[in-house]
């Protein structure tokens, strides 16, 4: 009994595994689940992290620098002492030190680091950009997949209901057949018809979990997990479409976000041609073991050679580029040709997002026409299939017309399906791609 006990709550505990630990996501809840786990994106908002300590260190070229050298030197032998102004000779230990605290600024290189300042912040906002067109692509492509999921579950469900209808016909027929009201042939056209829905049903079986494993793959899930995907509520919805503006277009604003840049690039290369003006200053002092006291013959201590030697200076240099071989020219000219190259670039993309703008509008009232056709066609094949069915259970129509008939209504149940996700999709797509 007590091991009865123990079974009992174990199969409870696995059946509540197995239905109260599946997840259940909506559309929402996907795109959400997107943006949070995708290492794409999250790989966009590092490279836009980087471009802001770029910038930073861009900014930190303008600073003046500020150094301290210092050095401490045992020499034996011959050596000339420029701090007492003497040549040393003999085997001798002679005992040196420095130190020096330097700084230098750049006053004048023609805007050059102003130019890369800006080429880095404009490089800042073109990451965060390519992280938004990024983005765009990756819900572009889980609304596919997702749909697509949908799709093969209704089709893998209205398949399970043909085959089980299909197997209560085939048991009937085999009872009719027995009892001698229906022939080898009407059990036949029932047996393949059972067979060929039993196909259908492996074949939605397996695209709806191959669909389902690329949707966990785009949402960074676990393949193992339990997942049941959310139909949207209403599916048609009669909403009006935005009106497409190409200023808010993504792929466009990185195109146009890169001219920035070749403009700005233009300007850094022109530098160039400009003079550098360079501010530098120094501040030090030294020792030396064979500086000696003029009267006394001894070595003036270090603190007095510390206090003694120091050392101020200030300089102001210049520099004039006269010739470079040319480089700063082609350099310019370059640049000026990659610009008008991203030019065309927006251009063609510019026609090619209108183009698609334009295709997807018509594919969207295409998909209601056809739906509606398909729903015609739909309750048409029903009402027949219902007609010849009743016929044939009074035996006025033949097997052959009966599963012929079931087979069109079959036919017609699973194009029903996919145009009523087909229009959700094309609306949903051009609301992504307009907002």
């Amino acid at each position: 009994m007590k091991r009865l006990i123990i079974f009992i709550v174990f199969l409870f505990g696995c059946f509540c595994t197995s239905v109260f630990g599946q997840r259940k996501i909506s559309l929402t809840d996907a795109m959400q689940l997107l943006h949070d786990n995708s290492i794409s994106l999250k790989q966009g908002e590092l490279r836009e992290q980087i471009a802001k300590n770029t910038v930073e260190i861009a900014k930190g070229g303008i600073y003046p620098n500020l150094f301290f050298n210092t050095n401490n030197q045992h020499t034996m032998g011959m050596v000339f002492d420029q701090i007492s102004g003497k040549l040393i000779t003999g085997n001798q230990w002679s005992n040196y030190a420095t130190g020096n605290l330097g700084t230098s600024v750049i006053l004048y290189q023609g805007g050059q680091k102003q130019s890369g300042i800006k080429i880095e912040q404009l490089k800042l906002e073109l990451a965060a950009l390519d992280n938004k067109r990024l983005m765009r692509e990756l819900e572009l492509q889980l609304l596919a997949i997702f749909i697509q999921v949908l799709v093969n579950h209704d089709l893998w469900e209205a398949g399970k209901s043909q085959l089980k209808f299909s197997e209560q016909q085939l048991q009937q027929e085999k009872t009719l057949m027995d009892i001698g009201k229906r022939t080898l042939i009407d059990y036949s056209q029932a047996k393949a018809k059972y067979a060929n829905d039993k196909l259908n049903v492996v074949t939605a079986k397996n695209a709806f979990d191959l669909s389902l494993m690329k949707l966990k793959q785009l949402l960074e899930m676990d393949l193992s997990e339990e997942l049941e995907v959310l139909a949207p509520k209403e599916l048609l919805v009669n909403s009006v479409l935005p009106i497409y503006h190409l200023s808010s277009d993504p792929y466009l604003k990185v195109l146009d976000k890169q001219i920035e840049i070749g403009e700005a690039q233009v300007k850094l290369s022109r530098s160039s041609y400009f003079p550098t003006i360079t501010l530098n200053g120094s501040y030090g002092t030294n020792y030396s073991s064979q500086r000696q006291n003029l009267l006394t013959g001894n070595t003036i201590p270090f603190w007095n050679q510390f206090n003694q030697n120091r050392t101020l200076s200030g300089s102001l240099s210049l520099s004039i580029p006269i010739f470079d071989g040319l480089k700063t020219k082609f350099t310019i000219r370059n640049a000026k040709l990659n610009q008008q190259s991203l030019r065309y670039e927006k251009e063609k993309i510019k026609r090619e997002r209108l183009q698609v703008i334009s295709q997807g509008e018509m594919e969207y009232q295409a998909a209601i026409e056809e739906r509606s056709a398909i729903l015609a066609t739909y309750e048409a094949n029903k009402i027949n299939y219902e007609g010849i069915s009743e016929r044939y259970k009074v035996g006025k129509s033949s097997s052959i017309d009966l599963y012929k008939a079931m087979t069109e209504f079959n036919i017609s149940e699973f194009r029903l399906i996919t145009s009523s996700y087909a229009v959700f999709y094309k609306r949903e797509f051009l609301m992504m791609i307009n907002n």
